[in-house]
């Protein structure tokens, strides 16, 4: 049959399903992963916000992870529902590797032994999504839209996970102090409703971690999350158990011991912040600089140094431009921290720089000769008595 272009219009719009308009019990609560970006030690890092949001009081709540593993997503699970103060009677959630194994027909799903045992611990009930129908969880993908639109338009500082945990559960309690965007009741008072029909938190908390094993390499190494880690105490070809918590990885022998502990690898992975397009824009517009998202990346003396002296700001951006070529920002940081220095022009603290990191020869550690002989004392007027009797009283 011959479709004419101008009926594909309303063709497509015969096509549109309508929408039942639905209400949410109290207590209900959906989950969700949302791509967030902060700047960590002077770089970018991409993390991942968990985001719990609960449909009837649209109260949200946010929790910072570096992954999306089943670590993770538990430990950020246990957090959001501390700071709720309550277990969702219903969770709904999409069919995420860190939960679900396999999808049958209709609800059925296979989940992982770990979310199994986490859901019966919390004590509460799972809805699944269909595969791909984001919109039957729409509430908490709107909450994560919205989280990152206004708490992440500007990549916050970071310091460590936990203090970034805080300060997101600071800011999403004052939204609560909004009108809901429907019912034009403030969101806190509805979420009293929601809080009344939580189920109580367990007495204890499941620790999260998981187990796997492991084997040391002939050159020594063992491979956690695809990154190779040597193992000093271990033995060539040796099974190891690892302990996989959300931040960091623990290696033990069959005995129980210890042998090597650290963080997981995604812990410590960033991007840098691309500060020489940055600073050739402040150079042709050095106004702007102290104005930039931008500026309270820079360490404090840096800042300082290019903003003391507004005359000369286009020079000293254009000055540590090409200090960077060499140097790294914390350690024109450093070479600030005298006060005089912040008068110095960029040239100069080129040469600062390059004397500190001027190496020189370490002193060798003496290893043949004798304990008796390092710390003994020549008497030198045993020499005078041989050499000039006469003075020392002796007999020539």
């Amino acid at each position: 049959m011959r479709v004419y272009p101008h009926r594909k219009p309303q063709l497509k719009a015969a096509k549109v399903e309508r929408h039942e308009r639905l209400e949410h019990p109290p207590g209900e609560a959906q989950v969700n992963f949302g791509n967030m970006t902060v700047v960590k030690d002077g770089a970018y890092k991409d993390i991942k916000g968990l985001i719990l949001s609960f449909p009837h009081s649209n109260a949200g709540f946010g929790y910072p992870l570096p992954g999306e593993n089943t670590e993770c997503f538990l430990e950020g699970l246990k957090q959001l529902f501390h700071q709720a103060g309550g277990v969702p009677t219903y969770l709904r959630i999409d069919n995420l590797a860190a939960a679900v194994i396999s999808i049958g027909k209709g609800d059925k799903r296979t989940y992982t032994d770990s979310f199994l045992r986490f859901k019966c611990h919390y004590g509460f009930e799972v809805q699944p999504c269909n595969p791909a129908s984001g919109h039957e969880k729409g509430n908490v993908e709107k909450k994560v839209g919205y989280t990152r639109n206004n708490l992440f338009t500007t990549a916050p500082i970071m310091e460590s996970f936990s203090q970034l945990a805080d300060w997101m559960k600071e800011e999403m309690e004052k939204d609560r102090q909004r009108l809901h965007y429907e019912k034009k009741v403030l969101i806190d008072e509805l979420w009293r409703v929601d809080k009344e029909h939580l189920k109580a938190l367990p007495l204890t908390d499941l620790p999260i971690y998981s187990v796997k094993s492991a084997k040391v390499n002939k050159y020594g190494e063992s491979e956690v999350d695809g990154d190779k880690f040597v193992i000093h105490k271990a033995r060539m070809k040796q099974a190891l158990v690892l302990k996989m918590e959300w931040d960091r990885f623990t290696c033990f022998t069959s005995d129980g011991e210890i042998v090597y502990q650290e963080d997981r690898p995604y812990m410590n992975t960033k991007r840098a912040i691309p500060w020489n397009d940055i600073l050739i824009d402040w150079e042709k517009k050095p106004r702007s600089g102290s104005y930039s998202r931008f500026f309270k990346y820079l360490p404090e003396r840096v800042q300082a140094y290019l903003t003391i002296h507004p005359e000369e700001t286009r020079s000293r951006v254009k000055g540590i431009r090409k200090l960077l070529e060499k140097h790294t920002l914390d350690d024109i940081h450093s070479s600030l921290e005298a006060e005089e220095r912040l008068e110095r022009a960029p040239h100069e603290l080129g040469y600062i720089l390059e004397a500190k990191e001027a190496t020189y020869p370490e002193k060798l550690t003496e290893v043949h000769m004798p304990d008796i002989l390092l710390n003994y004392e020549t008497d030198l007027h045993t020499y005078d008595k041989r050499l000039c009797p006469s003075l020392e009283g002796g007999v020539s």
